[in-house]
């Protein structure tokens, strides 16, 4: 005989098996539907992709094959200048002379330039002195701009051949990196992370949307309503398709702005894969909401696309509002802002606890959304149209 609380702790179980099976049912049956479906794949995957070539094509500065790299030389040696002469030698840096006197940040501040080279006094004393391990040069970069991580990569090779040229047994020379934060960014910096919030806005409102008007029209609410799964079940499957759907997306973006405009994959960091998370509850979550509340399934589409559009102007996708404050106000109503400043702060200005202020204010958003969107789904009222 199973005493009476251990038959709870397995009913408990035997429950959440069950309930899982049918989530991963729900979406197995999504993923079927959405390879048949040519319409949801335009939406959610083509459209983002047009939108990001279109903007990308206009706005993008030209491509370049050599970058721009300052170099300030305080040792004023000839080991120093053999290190200037070997960049120069790589044939992929246009390298300008600093002068000494001139502070590094300020001038590539001022100048809007993404990196600085800065070869320290006494730096070849110091190399060759037994009792320094190493001596560094200080590369300094703007980790907004995608030409500086080349740089970096550039110097970084070539200072660690330099010095293995010099001595084979241990390296005489190292090099140390020091960010600076520079006002200005490119276009493709600025708007990809506003393609991938608009990415995760379509997958939640418009791709929920597209997917309850076909089950209305199908009578399939109707025939779910018969079955074990419960609303809760339903939603939360919406949302791990929408998810995928999402992050699939998000990673063929990258992927197309790195091949097209060499965008740089180092912006994806770790907290992409939990603003996208955040980003489809809250717009899942607003999908489920507009579909319950417009009655008529040809109209929901609709009024999904109405309530889309104006959120892409007021968020700042296309071009940067901050200097309107009216729309600075506006946009703080709409639920993109926060992923989108979430995404620049992460992907951008690696500002984490700002990022993190986004997603909470997106998570209790998306929360909300999600509660009441399950609570007004109400299957058996839903009449064959």
């Amino acid at each position: 005989m199973v005493p009476e609380y251990l038959q709870k702790i397995i009913n408990f179980f035997i429950h959440m098996r069950n309930s899982f099976r049918r989530i991963r049912n729900h979406i197995g049956v999504s993923i079927r539907l959405f390879y048949r479906s040519p319409g949801s794949i335009f939406l959610l995957i083509i459209y983002p992709m047009i939108l990001l070539l279109l903007f990308g094509s206009i706005f993008a500065s030209e491509d370049v094959f050599t970058f721009h790299l300052e170099v300030q030389d305080k040792d004023g040696t000839e080991f120093s200048e053999g290190l200037i002469q070997e960049l120069g030698n790589q044939g992929l840096l246009d390298i300008h002379r600093l002068d000494t006197t001139i502070n590094p940040k300020e001038y590539l501040q001022d100048n809007n330039l993404h990196s600085c080279l800065v070869i320290p006094l006494n730096w070849t004393a110091n190399s060759f002195n037994p009792t320094i391990t190493t001596s560094n040069v200080t590369l300094i970069l703007d980790p907004n701009s995608n030409q500086a991580s080349r740089v970096a990569n550039i110097v970084i090779k070539t200072v660690n051949g330099y010095s293995f040229s010099i001595s084979t047994e241990e390296p005489l020379v190292g090099i140390s990196e020091v960010n600076f934060y520079s006002d200005s960014i490119s276009y493709i910096d600025f708007f990809i992370p506003g393609i991938i919030g608009v990415i995760i806005m379509n997958a939640g409102i418009l791709g929920v949307i597209n997917r309850q008007v076909h089950f209305k029209k199908s009578g399939l609410f109707r025939k779910l309503a018969t079955t074990p799964i419960t609303r809760w079940e339903y939603a939360a499957a919406e949302i791990g398709w929408q998810y995928i759907i999402a992050f699939l997306t998000t990673l063929l973006t990258f992927l197309v702005a790195w091949i097209v405009f060499s965008f740089s994959w180092a912006s994806f960091d770790e907290l992409i894969p939990v603003i996208i998370f955040v980003g489809v509850l809250v717009f899942s979550g607003i999908g489920l909401i507009i579909s319950q509340l417009v009655r008529n399934p040809n109209n929901t589409l609709a009024v999904g696309t109405i309530v889309t559009i104006p959120m892409i102007f007021l968020s700042g996708i296309f071009f940067d509002i901050s200097g309107i404050q009216v729309l600075v106000v506006i946009s703080k109503f709409s639920p993109l802002t926060y992923i989108v400043e979430a995404l620049r702060s992460s992907m951008i200005a690696r500002n984490f606890s700002y990022a993190w202020l986004n997603i909470g204010i997106a998570f209790a958003i998306g929360l909300t959304a999600f509660i009441v969107g399950v609570f007004l789904t109400q299957w058996n009222q839903d009449k064959k149209q």
